[in-house]
């Protein structure tokens, strides 16, 4: 009877990993409504992989006699590994955080025929797929194709296809026992918006050190890149599962084989015994921050006879974003830390051409930088920020309790506005002003050149409020008052915040375009007059300023009575 209850198990995980996938954003290939069936779809995708396999496999196997001079493959096989299990480790963590801890279908789950131990399985296995395949496509390509093209024996083709399993579930077993002894440990973390917060820092430090690896790998130095992977190959030894593997491998030592499939097992048994001990305990413990609000009172808003109606909701609104983690995340950090995002890797990237740099830059071509900074300045800022996309449905149940209170809707409207406006110009206006003031001291830009940033600073603001009052209208014709936890609608974007981010990629190319010809351009490289370059870029910036204000004008003189106008239509 034991095997009939093994099957029906295993069954039965299967088809839990079928439904969390879909529940997780990852859509099972294929669907009804397709053009073909989903066993057509899923057969076209793993042919395509194969396939995909196949041709980085010949391009390894034809490109080993000029690239082995450099890497030899025991090196390069121990670097892929290393990297590999790195990858999969922290790919695991962010996913195993997600799907064990902060999704909310535990409680939906355990009342469900399913054991523990299976729904845990079901999960990992989520989080596993996509570093398995990463690693089988990557790994018995590039290996294999150096390999056969370096003449390797029949003990590195067995280390290296068992290695593309083995060394991505091992990434996973680590990840697992960490998250889940900190989690026991550290009670603070099982805050959900807590959470989420030090996973974007964990998420910013490893772009960060991308960057710099990245920056040291593409030196363009062959001695020097071949030192870099033997040395990464090096470190190998500090894992022992890749070191007793590679043994193995090039030393054809049989012991070594065994030796890595020991430590693959001793970590994923530790993995599986945490799971046992502390998993469910924790993830029913794990909690949103409460939303401690009340229907707002007349005394709570009774100030305004000393500082105005707007005055008050506005502090009413600041004190109840910032007592909460979700919106200090994607209402703040995301805001203030966009240039990190989009300009670190510029920074630290391999800036060969720094010698051609002209400074003072001339005014006459870094005038042309002013509309396109503010505008990447503000979609950016703006693009990353929930708040205004929120603002109306951050209320809930409270909203009608404020439209009962004797206060002009204008005066409610211009607070949310005014309060966006505030975050959002702190992450864009502010942001430009100091960088003129930097470029200043620093002689970047000439005296007479530093009206560039204040106009850019307009610009910013400027399109700061059409984007602000556009998403307060878009909240307020569709809010959503109906939510158990703030950060539900703390973490989605309206297709304003994308449009938004969209036009800021563009706006980004275009600075950079006209950056660089500001920067590498000297004065006798000009084919027009510098007078007659520097007065029609005065004039197109004072028109473009114009029209600009007329548009932010008009959308934010109608905005508060069109919004009334929706919000009104759902009663």
């Amino acid at each position: 009877m034991s095997k009939p209850t093994a099957k029906a198990g295993f069954s039965k995980v299967w088809k839990l990993i079928a439904v969390l996938k879909k529940c997780n954003g990852k859509a099972v290939i294929g669907s009804s409504s397709a053009l073909i069936s989903p066993k057509a779809a899923k057969a076209m995708a793993a042919a395509g992989l194969v396939i995909l396999t196949g041709l980085l496999g010949a391009a390894a196997f034809i490109a080993e006699p000029y690239l082995m001079k450099y890497f030899p493959l025991q090196s390069y096989t121990q670097t892929l590994l290393v990297a590999v299990l790195l990858i999969s480790f922290m790919l695991s963590v962010k996913n195993i955080v997600t799907v064990l801890y902060t999704a909310d279908d535990i409680s939906v789950l355990l009342p469900l025929p399913f054991s523990v131990g299976q729904i845990v399985t079901a999960k990992l296995t989520v989080t596993l797929q996509f570093p398995v395949i990463l690693s089988l496509v990557l790994v018995n390509s590039t290996c294999l194709g150096f390999g056969i093209g370096a003449g390797a024996g029949a003990a590195y083709y067995i280390g290296t296809v068992l290695s593309s399993v083995l060394v991505p579930v091992t990434g996973m077993a680590v990840a697992t026992l960490l998250v889940v002894v900190v989690f026991r440990v550290f009670g603070f973390v099982r805050n959900r918006d807590i959470t989420m917060l030090l996973g974007s820092i964990f998420t910013l430090v490893l772009l960060v050190a991308y960057i710099f690896v990245n920056n040291r790998l593409n030196s363009g130095d062959s001695t020097q890149l071949a030192a870099t992977v033997s040395a990464l190959g090096s470190v190998s030894q500090a894992f022992p599962n890749i070191a007793f593997m590679t043994w193995f491998m090039f030393d054809g030592n049989p012991l070594g084989l065994p030796l890595s499939l020991a430590v693959t097992a001793a970590v994923l048994a530790l993995a599986l015994l945490a799971v046992k001990l502390f998993y469910l305990s924790t993830a029913l413990s794990m909690q949103s921050t409460a939303s401690k609000k009340g229907a707002v009172s007349k005394e709570a808003l009774g100030k305004r006879e000393k500082s105005g109606a707007v005055k008050a909701l506005t502090a009413y609104e600041a004190k109840n974003t910032r007592r909460n983690p979700a919106y200090l995340l994607y209402g703040f950090a995301m805001t203030m830390i966009w240039p990190v995002m989009m300009f670190l890797p510029i920074l630290f990237g391999n800036n060969n051409g720094t010698a051609e740099v002209n400074f003072p830059l001339n005014t006459a071509l870094a005038q042309f930088c002013a509309v396109p900074l503010g505008i990447t300045a503000s979609c950016f800022a703006c693009g990353f920020n929930v708040l205004p996309a929120t603002a109306f449905s951050r209320e809930g149940g409270s909203f009608y309790a404020i439209k009962a209170l004797p206060i002009d809707f204008n005066a409610y409207y211009k607070s949310k506005r005014n309060y966006s406006m505030f975050v959002c110009s702190l992450g864009s206006v502010a942001y430009i002003l100091i960088l003129g003031v930097v470029c200043m001291i620093t002689g970047v830009v000439e005296p007479l050149g530093f009206w560039i940033f204040p106009y850019s600073a307009g610009v910013s603001f400027l399109t700061n409020l059409i984007l602000v009052n556009c998403m307060l209208l878009k909240n307020a014709k569709k809010p959503n008052f109906d939510w158990d936890s703030e950060t539900e609608i703390s973490r989605k974007l309206s297709w304003i915040n994308i449009a938004a981010l969209i036009a800021g990629v563009v706006m980004l190319i275009a600075l950079i375009v006209t950056a660089a010809l500001a920067t590498f351009t000297r004065a006798d490289q000009i084919a027009f007059d510098l007078n007659v370059l520097t007065l029609a870029g005065v004039v197109a910036c004072v028109v473009f300023g114009l029209v600009l204000f007329a548009v932010a004008y008009a959308v934010n003189k109608a905005a508060a009575e069109k919004a009334e106008r929706l919000l009104a239509s759902r009663e």
